[in-house]
């Protein structure tokens, strides 16, 4: 008996220690992931590499040419495709300054087009409010989590890495099955219904929006969410190793 309630009680501190490790190990990743979307952001979400080997060139080719209410696009240059991602990009990190005020023009666009429709400018200010919003989340998470890892240094008291990685498996892999069951699909569309205004269009085809065919959305959300992926899984590893170091005696 006695043995049985020993071995209880460590398990139950080893699941409490890797719990809170997670905890730490899950804020840590967060600011990880709020800095690689401040890094990528920079840099235009590599777009012109998705462009090029994501398949979007591809996809403006075949359907720039179908859509119903701007013509021409088709014949864009890969350079305007970028420049024209790099103003939206923009405007969404800026409240939504200058949306519609983008343009582009080539030899069969019967002259200056404007690139977005109405829809598409709520769409994109929507975003835009949704990033503002998520920028005090992200800048909240670091400011967190500097101060809990200048403790933890102070105290020597760092999580060992297989606890973090134990403790954030915890954490998330209820989320990740949930999702797989649920399916990806199924919840991308809940969470754009929840997260956006009622009546507020989020859809689009591409024979209806050159947002999304300039985009090829979603093919260009998964490309930027594996580059974020990567990029803070390397910054979370980066910021372990570096805490580490400087707690060690």
């Amino acid at each position: 008996m006695a043995k049985h309630t020993a071995r209880n009680s460590n398990v139950s501190t080893l699941f409490r220690r890797c719990v809170l490790a997670g905890g730490y190990a899950l804020l840590s990743f967060v600011t990880a992931l709020s800095i690689s979307w401040f890094v990528l952001a920079l840099s235009n979400f590599g777009y012109g590499l998705w462009h090029d080997i994501g398949g979007i060139e591809e996809g403006i080719e075949k359907y720039g040419p179908l859509n119903r209410f701007k013509p021409g696009f088709a014949d864009t240059t890969r350079a305007q495709r970028i420049d024209l991602f790099q103003q939206i990009n923009y405007s969404v990190h800026h409240g939504g300054e200058g949306l519609a005020q983008i343009h582009y023009q080539t030899p069969s666009s019967g002259g200056v087009q404007l690139l977005l429709r109405a829809p598409e400018i709520e769409h994109l200010q929507d975003v835009a409010n949704l990033i503002d919003f998520l920028r005090v989340v992200a800048l909240g998470a670091i400011l967190v989590w500097g101060i809990a890892s200048v403790l933890l240094w102070r105290k020597r008291a760092l999580p060992r890495l297989l606890d973090q990685c134990a403790g954030l498996a915890i954490w998330l892999l209820p989320a990740v099955f949930a999702v797989l069951i649920i399916g990806p699909e199924t919840v991308f569309n809940f969470m754009h219904v929840q997260v956006f205004p009622p009546g507020h269009q989020w859809f689009f085809y591409y024979q209806e929006s050159l947002m999304s065919t300039m985009m090829l959305a979603p093919v260009l959300f998964g490309w930027i969410a594996a580059a974020m992926l990567l990029l803070s899984l390397m910054l979370f590893f980066v910021f372990q190793g570096m805490i580490a170091s400087r707690s060690r005696p």
